[in-house]
């Protein structure tokens, strides 16, 4: 009696593994089977935003439905990501994840409206350093100065970020930690009031973005230090990485699609394989450039470790620093 009910046992696993992949395999052939969204939680116009819209025209492919970007800014990226985790889980709305919404807001807040844990890692859609300038009349013309000045006026000299948790404050965090000084934080609301101080002299440096530094480096309005990328980057050879000098340091945004938890595994690889095509063809991979933005193909497996890796490099930080926003 025990071999038959084994036998039984055993096919009926068969059957049901079998089953199980059959559903699969019709969830990708029908999606996407209605118009779609990416939801991106910042205002238009922004690095998020044009990312977005490039995963958009990458999912629109053929006779596909087309997705639509959707813009629900607020609380860091909190608001947009909760309604993407409440979303059916069918592929058919995405979430452009950034470093605030599935690394560091759990750390700097009390209380999420969303569990960034519950979403599935789809595609890495780029991964970018920040520039480190600084005013034309600041002293320093190097990384090395910037911290011999620090170091003698511990304090004084002032760091601009678009605000509280944002990769501009963490980034120089960072750099204050591992070399060993201290620069004062000023938070602004967004990057536009940040850069307006830094050009009227009010701060004396910041972290920001290449696509919002390189016109203001180019029309000698700012000065550049140093890269936080481990190494120098082709676009910009005479810029020295800040690692150079602070051995180790590397900060570096990025911008991801996610879904909510449970979308189907066929599904997820199928939209990778379609950003990932896209972002690969001559007609797109110029404009990331453009952006200062590299695209790296991950898995979806390799993407779920990459932000597990940096959830523990930044979360160590945020909790070693008493780091909390505003």
């Amino acid at each position: 009696m025990r071999g038959p009910e084994i036998d039984r046992r055993r096919f009926g696993l068969l059957g049901l593994a079998a089953g199980l992949a059959a559903t699969g395999a019709v969830a990708q052939e029908s999606w996407p089977s209605r118009t779609g969204r990416i939801v991106v939680p910042y205002p238009a116009g922004g690095a998020t935003d044009v990312m977005g819209r490039f995963a958009a025209e990458a999912l629109a492919q053929g006779s596909n439905p087309r997705f639509i970007v959707e813009n629900r800014p607020g609380a860091s990226g909190s608001l947009g990501s909760a309604e993407v985790e409440r979303a059916a889980p069918d592929g058919h709305t995405l979430l452009v994840a950034t470093p605030a919404t599935h690394v560091t807001n759990q750390f700097l807040r009390e209380k999420l409206p969303y569990d960034p844990d519950k979403f599935e890692p789809v595609v890495l859609l780029s991964r970018s350093p920040l520039l480190l300038i600084a005013t034309p009349s600041f002293k320093a013309a190097s990384v090395a100065e910037l911290i011999e000045i620090a170091k003698k006026q511990p304090g004084k000299l002032n760091y601009a970020s678009s605000g509280a948790g944002a990769t501009s404050h963490l980034a120089p965090e960072l750099f204050k930690a591992m070399a060993g000084v201290e620069i004062t934080h000023v938070p602004y609301r967004g990057a536009g009031p940040a850069m307006t101080d830094l050009l009227g002299g009010q701060v004396e440096i910041m972290f920001d973005n290449l696509q919002t530094a390189l016109p203001q480096i180019e029309s000698g309005k700012v000065k550049v230090l140093g890269t936080t990328s481990a190494e120098r980057l082709p676009g910009l050879p005479n810029v020295p990485a800040i690692g150079e000098t602070v051995k180790g340091y590397e900060a570096l945004s990025f911008l991801a699609l996610m879904a909510p938890r449970g979308t189907p595994e066929p599904i997820v690889e199928k939209i990778n394989a379609l950003v990932t095509a896209s972002f690969q063809t001559p007609e797109v991979k110029p404009k990331l450039t453009a952006l200062g933005v590299e695209f790296v193909p991950m898995t979806p497996k390799q993407l779920d470790d990459f932000i597990h890796a940096e959830r523990q490099k930044w979360g160590g930080l945020i909790r070693e620093r008493g780091l909390k926003a505003d």
